[in-house]
């Protein structure tokens, strides 16, 4: 996380001395303002083998290695598609507890995402796109909006539940901003939530993942 630029002298200390280096009565600088706008990234948004960590109240300590990288042409339903190679797994104490491994399928100029494919500790489904709305093409701290839904599929074909996607942009620093990618459906009966933030320059620049909530054996815990 890109940190702030702080003035050379604390608080207390200056009541003692006047100003930074010995100079007369100057004020320090005015805090500059978080970044308000930044261009939206290119997607899929690549992401580098990236670690994080998280912590649950008894103690146990998680770990996420997440990465999105660039894979090959392929085809999805019909129509040939570039695609993106999704990995993550998770692990407890250091046990590894799930994996995901999947494939984004999607055209380009514009970026068009058609579904996804893969498994998830070794069972495989499938999911859809059945609507899409694409990020705005700046990103505004404060604002909001959907993106896009999936159905899921098993391995036979039969529908086992649905997700959609919203996004938030909020405030870090005068540098960057945040763009949070939440996700919310029904799998197998089951209610998944995730949020994926990722850390934007003002060029639009995807600096890192910087935070995931992920949930692990029915908590939520957020990986930093």
């Amino acid at each position: 996380m890109v940190s702030r630029t702080f003035a050379c002298l604390s608080v207390i200390s200056a009541f003692m001395i006047a100003g930074c280096g010995g100079g007369g009565g100057s004020n320090p600088p005015a805090p500059q303002p978080n970044l308000h706008s930044a261009r939206a990234p290119s997607q899929p948004m690549d992401i580098p083998a990236t670690m994080l960590t998280a912590t649950d109240s008894s103690g146990n300590t998680y770990t996420i290695n997440y990465s999105s990288t660039p894979g090959g042409m392929a085809t999805f339903n019909g129509q040939t598609a570039s695609t993106s190679m999704i990995a993550l797994t998770v692990s407890e104490n250091g046990a590894v507890v799930a994996t995901e491994n999947s494939t984004e399928y999607y055209l380009t100029n514009p970026y068009s995402p058609l579904g996804l494919s893969g498994t998830t500790s070794g069972v495989a489904w499938t999911a859809v796109v059945t609507g899409s709305s694409p990020i705005p093409t700046m990103l505004t701290v404060g604002t909001s909006g959907s993106l896009y839904s999936y159905v899921y599929r098993d391995g036979m074909g039969s529908t086992i539940g649905s997700l959609t996607e919203t996004y938030t942009v909020t405030a870090d620093t005068t540098t960057a901003l945040f763009l949070n990618i939440d996700a919310a459906g029904t799998i197998n009966g089951v209610q998944e939530t995730e949020t994926l933030t990722y850390l934007v320059a003002s060029d639009g620049t995807v600096q890192a993942l910087v935070e995931a909530k992920i949930t692990v054996n029915g908590t939520t815990l957020t990986f930093q």
